[in-house]
């Protein structure tokens, strides 16, 4: 029969099921569960016949013993008495049987009439069915054969999951079928009132479009949708992206006459602040108002007048647009009382105008500076020229970092390598895509990511390589990534695709040199790994994943975070050979510079490519070619997107010897010379 092992230190839960008392080996008047009455000696025990089953999370203090199978935990909810007028956690030895890891947390948190759900009671998760379906995500839950129905909040409800044998049952990841009991929307949040009139405009099924509201207080915003299908006399039945039924279970859907209808706008590319009275849309509730701007003011900012609620409102620059009227059939653009404006065709064709070609900024021209500093390598802030101090170093004020004491706006003098233009502005209408390259609006800066999951409500996961970590973001905090190369900005999503070979294939076991196979087991569900590919053109990258679950004889399924699947819908997930695999390298950022020779791992391609430092390109310090052994190239690389190679020896991590570089540091020259004869490429 299999058995779980679990460790000191670890997170489980225990459960506690029928007419048992949750803890009955110590329940004389003794504990207290949060949010439940206090047991006592004339407690007979009834109170627990009714809840079925209960979980209750606890840390591990001993591993399990051979012969009993019993595991020591603590408590973290459940308190005892010390008797001196204050509580501890409990602590006992339980069947190991009753023991189990804590689930995943779940990102869907809609439940449907008679679905199975944990709820948590105060100390810990009880079993029950959903039998009611409330407004605001609030649904009513019984427990076993109780009659009372009581009333949670969808965040303090889970899927039910089962775990046996290893794996949980419903299995992670699987789409759950709608209840056929699931309760309709009695109210909408957002109505569209209709003309009656008539209109030639045809949209077809699956067409993206926005819709006009003239609802009271929301006269003149528009809405994105979607076509579903045609239903006749000019009616269409649409369903809302940014809308949803009021107990937030789906996306709204409605019918709107076609006059309230019209295609996505083109994108318009706005070089530069928008002007005094120049009208625009707004972005606000989910919808783009049409205003006009009232005063510019600094950081990026506007007041905008809103016409149609006669309400003013201070709105950033991202999240506006150059106001366009869709008339007979085509898009006439407002007045800006500016030649920069200029209208994209359908194909919405980037066409980034070149700013400035040389690194040289007047006072008062409004820049970005990277910064290089531990913990912040990558990162981009916005600031504000205040003077030159010749070679090549200019005074600036930063627009979004204040003084320790935070009493004024952060001076300090930066070098003309790490400063840039701040990049035009890149309306983008439609939704990013899945591993697209973003700059993220966090922490008072913009922060280089990957797209790593596409969520609803305009959400996203984005993967940060430098850092392994995943946070979610809305998208307005994103915007599409731009390297300044050459003078002049280049979108990463226009970039031709690179010309590797086919596909990276990791996980696929080819050759076993330097690997140690590691004991039965030793990856566990939810672990952040790294996995290799030693596919030709590909041969020592390695590519960021989590694992799901083993398969036995040595094979994991993973769940790759920078790899799409053949849809190009979902993550990548596939079998891997645990020798393949390696637990993700710890995260290490230098502030002084690599050396000549120095092993490194270069991120390049949505993977860690292992290499070795050819050369430090002197006229910018912060750059450096690396020969990257899997493709026999040499590359140029940013100091943030290298880190200091570590081998993954026996389960653990150490750092690699040097010795034969050191030892002859004439082959290792003419190694890397020779590599200068193959292809020569920047990353």
């Amino acid at each position: 029969m299999w058995q779980q092992h679990f460790n000191k230190g670890d997170t489980v839960e225990v459960l506690t099921w029928n007419d048992e008392n949750p803890l009955p080996i110590l329940s004389r008047g003794v504990h207290k569960l949060a949010g439940m009455p206090q047991l006592s000696e004339n407690d007979d025990g009834n109170r627990f016949k009714s809840a079925t089953y209960c979980y209750y999370a606890a840390t591990v203090l001993k591993s399990p013993s051979k012969k009993k199978n019993t595991v020591c935990v603590e408590y973290h909810t459940v308190l005892v008495s010390d008797g001196r007028g204050s509580s501890r956690p409990v602590r006992e030895h339980v069947d190991g049987s009753r023991v189990r890891p804590p689930p995943p947390p779940d990102i869907d948190l809609r439940f449907g009439l008679g679905e199975d759900v944990d709820a948590f009671c105060g100390n810990g998760w009880r079993v029950g069915s959903v039998v009611g379906i409330l407004m605001n995500s609030k649904y009513l839950v019984v427990f076993g054969d109780e009659k009372d129905q009581v009333e949670f909040e969808g965040c303090d409800l889970r899927i039910h999951r089962d775990w046996k044998d290893g794996f949980w049952t419903p299995p992670l990841g699987e789409m759950r079928k709608p209840s056929q009991f699931e309760i309709k929307p009695k109210q909408v949040k957002f109505r569209v009132k209709y003309s009656g009139g008539t209109s030639e405009a045809k949209f077809s099924k699956g067409e993206m479009v926005e819709l006009k509201s003239d609802e009271e207080g929301f006269e003149g915003s528009w809405y994105t949708a979607v076509v579903i299908d045609s239903v006749g006399n000019d009616k269409f039945l649409v369903q809302y992206e940014t809308l949803t039924t009021d107990d937030e279970s789906e996306l709204l859907k409605t019918y709107a006459d076609a006059s309230h209808i019209r295609p996505c706008p083109p994108e318009i590319q706005q070089i530069g602040y928008f002007k005094r009275f120049q009208e625009v849309d707004a972005w606000y509730n989910d919808g783009w108002w049409v205003g006009h701007i009232f005063k510019v003011l600094d950081d990026s900012r506007y007041i905008v007048y809103f016409g149609g609620t006669k309400d003013e409102m201070t709105v950033q620059h991202s999240k506006l647009r150059p106001h366009q009227e869709w008339i007979d059939g085509k898009w006439i653009a407002a007045s800006a009382g500016s030649s920069e404006l200029e209208l994209k065709s359908k194909e919405r064709e980037l066409k980034v105008k070149k700013i400035i070609s040389e690194a040289i900024f007047s006072n008062g021209t409004l820049v970005e500076i990277k910064s290089n500093e531990a913990g912040f390598q990558g990162s981009w802030y916005t600031a504000l020229i205040l003077s030159s101090m010749g070679k090549d170093k200019y005074l600036v004020e930063y627009q979004t970092l204040k003084t320790e004491d935070a009493t004024e706006l952060l001076k300090d003098t930066a070098d003309a390598l790490y400063i840039r233009p701040c990049p035009p502005v890149i309306q983008r209408l439609d939704r990013f895509k899945l591993t697209e390259k973003v700059d993220v609006w966090y922490n008072d800066g913009w922060w280089m990511g990957l797209i790593s999951r596409v969520l609803e409500s305009l959400t996203y996961a984005v993967y940060f390589w430098n850092s392994n970590e995943e946070l979610l973001f809305h998208h307005f905090d994103l915007r599409p990534h731009q390297e300044w190369i050459g003078g002049k900005f280049v979108a990463d999503f226009l970039k031709k695709p690179s010309e590797l070979p086919l596909k990276p294939k990791p996980g696929k076991l080819k050759r076993h040199d330097d690997l140690i196979s590691l004991e039965t087991n030793y990856f566990t569900r939810g672990m952040k790994v790294e996995v290799r590919s030693d596919e030709e053109g590909y041969s020592n990258s390695w590519y960021p994943a989590i694992i799901i679950c083993s398969k036995g004889s040595g094979k994991y399924l993973v769940e790759y975070l920078t790899l799409k699947s053949d849809t190009e819908m979902e993550l990548l997930k596939e079998v891997a050979d645990a020798l393949c695999i390696r637990l993700c390298a710890p995260v290490i950022q230098r502030s002084d510079p690599f050396e000549p020779f120095e092993d490194v791992e270069a991120w390049y391609n949505n993977a860690w490519w292992v290499g070795v430092v050819s050369q430090v390109i002197k006229n910018k310090r912060s750059e450096y070619a690396v020969y990257i052994k899997g493709t026999n190239e040499i590359l140029e690389f940013q100091h943030s997107d290298l880190r200091p190679k570590r081998n993954w020896v026996d389960g653990k991590w150490v750092a690699p010897c040097r010795v034969w570089f050191e030892k002859y540091p004439a082959r290792a020259a003419a190694m890397l010379s020779d590599a200068h004869n193959f292809t020569v490429r920047f990353s």
